[in-house]
């Protein structure tokens, strides 16, 4: 079942519902094409062996497809060693379902429910929930007597996952199988209360499973992000470095974090980019959703570029929060994250105290002074000249483009509480308090705001006197 055309065949063969295509051992570019001319388009190119969107292109007319065929087929033999294709139909904006069996040695082999996994980018998993908020329990009995019924046909022991396309009118069709648990298993552990990890040890061990069908229940709503170490703008392009800063968020109260990450360690670049997932649990999909928002926002992460940011705007959007979601929803809805964001202008303030050593007592290696500085600051493709000055109202900030025409911008800033040791430090402007955590190296200055993460680079400095440290209140002009 690992590999696609193999576990088509076999699931052909057991009566299971498959997106028309070709499955086929013949594997010329002649056969391909011809084949590709009987399915229609636009369809899908997928390597036989592969998954996590590796060896997949979707083709939209015959024109294309050469060239498609010679890149799915290089990545292929790249990432898994098999250059071998199957070719299936696009179905539009369906939804991603999976159903996650489990079967033991003495002939039991039950269904845990579906996962919704639709929200993805370069066909990868970034959202995964359980269960489908499009899925009722006609369709969800359907599904999973499919699911199990394959499994028993081929004789399958252990954990395994059921994908398929779903389209609008509540039509399911294979796609392939995994033959193992996988990243999103812990939505179905929230909604079911079993541990799938200590199944598969006791099932290996020979043990049969320790529940039936009808003793599996679903309670409420679980949903899982994957925080991946990323540069989203770049096309979600790999990232890795010094993690400098770390802070989870709480866990318990239905939070859960899976992570093995350690502060003052490194990500490296030689595995996935996925660092940590994000579980919540609730008592519905929306009570579920403003739990993992909130723990998204909490949750700090500064050294490298992450999908952070990207991943608290999807779940924001109108069209999460309102089901509308389909394996086209990035493209769809969430263009404008996918951009380059310049910080708003009390972050830019903020990263300027930072920067000339106010928030920190001058520890940081951009340390100037205490008192009065100018500083250039690069972020987000702008540049960003800050003159900073000690009243007795605040911390003055006037900021403006070093390279546009626009006024100044003048805020006030009160310093209320800083921790040099931790790198925090809370802000006050305009009567709102922002609680700041930062990090500098010897290249830039790390800042963590409200969910996201900024990276400043300092051009030049100048320093002046030493007054004391004000604390009046604090306000923008």
């Amino acid at each position: 079942m690992g590999n696609k055309a193999e576990a088509k065949r076999l699931m052909l063969t057991a009566n299971m519902p498959c997106v028309p295509g070709y499955q086929g051992t013949a594997q010329d570019d002649a056969t391909l094409l011809a084949q590709a001319g009987q399915i229609g388009f636009p369809l899908m190119v997928k390597a036989a062996a592969g998954g996590g969107g590796r060896g997949m292109r979707l083709v939209r007319d015959a024109a294309g497809l050469p060239a498609a065929l010679a890149s799915a087929r290089s990545e292929a033999e790249t990432a898994f060693g098999s250059g071998e294709l199957i070719l299936e139909r696009a179905v539009i904006a369906p939804r991603h379902v999976e159903i996650q069996v489990f079967a033991d040695t003495h002939g039991n082999v039950i269904h845990l429910g579906e996962r919704d996994c639709s929200v993805q980018r370069r066909h990868q998993k970034v959202i995964e929930e359980a269960p489908s908020p499009a899925v009722g329990p006609a369709l969800r009995a359907r599904m999973g007597e499919a699911a199990v019924r394959a499994a028993r046909s081929i004789g399958y022991v252990g954990a395994g996952t059921m994908e398929f396309l779903l389209d609008g009118d509540g039509n399911f069709y294979f796609m392939e199988m995994n033959t193992r648990l996988q990243v999103e298993h812990a939505v179905t552990e929230a909604i079911t209360g079993f541990d799938l990890v200590e199944w598969q040890l006791r099932v290996a061990a020979g043990e049969p499973l320790p529940v039936t069908q009808d003793e599996v229940q679903l309670n409420g709503h679980a949903i899982e992000v994957r925080l991946t170490a990323e540069d989203v703008p770049a096309g979600f392009l790999p990232q890795g470095g010094p993690l400098m800063r770390w802070r989870p968020p709480a866990t318990g109260r239905d939070v859960r974090v899976d992570h093995a990450l350690e502060e003052g360690g490194a990500i490296p670049t030689h595995y996935d980019s996925m660092v940590a997932k994000l579980v919540t649990h609730g008592a519905d999909r929306e009570e579920a959703r403003r739990k993992l928002l909130r723990a998204v926002e909490d949750c700090v992460l500064l050294g490298v570029p992450s999908n952070q940011a990207f991943l608290a705007d999807c779940l924001a959007s109108p069209a999460f929060a309102g089901n509308d979601v389909h394996t086209g929803f990035v493209e769809t809805h969430m263009q404008a994250a996918l951009q380059v964001r310049v910080p708003p202008l009390h972050v830019a303030a903020s990263a300027a105290l930072v920067a000339a050593g106010v928030l920190d007592g001058g520890s940081t290696p951009f340390a100037l002074a205490r008192a009065a500085a100018s500083v250039a600051l690069d972020v987000a493709g702008q540049s960003l000249q800050a003159m900073l000055r000690a009243g007795r109202d605040g911390w003055h900030v006037s900021l403006r483009q070093r390279d546009g025409d626009a006024p100044a911008e003048e805020y006030v800033l009160r310093v209320l509480r800083t921790d040099a040791a931790a790198g925090t430090a809370l802000v006050e402007c305009d009567g709102v308090a922002y609680p700041l955590v930062f990090a500098a190296d010897k290249h830039a200055l790390h800042l963590f705001q409200a969910g996201r993460a900024w990276r400043f680079q300092r051009q030049t400095r100048a320093a002046g006197a030493t007054p004391a440290m004000p604390t009046a209140c604090c306000r923008r002009r």
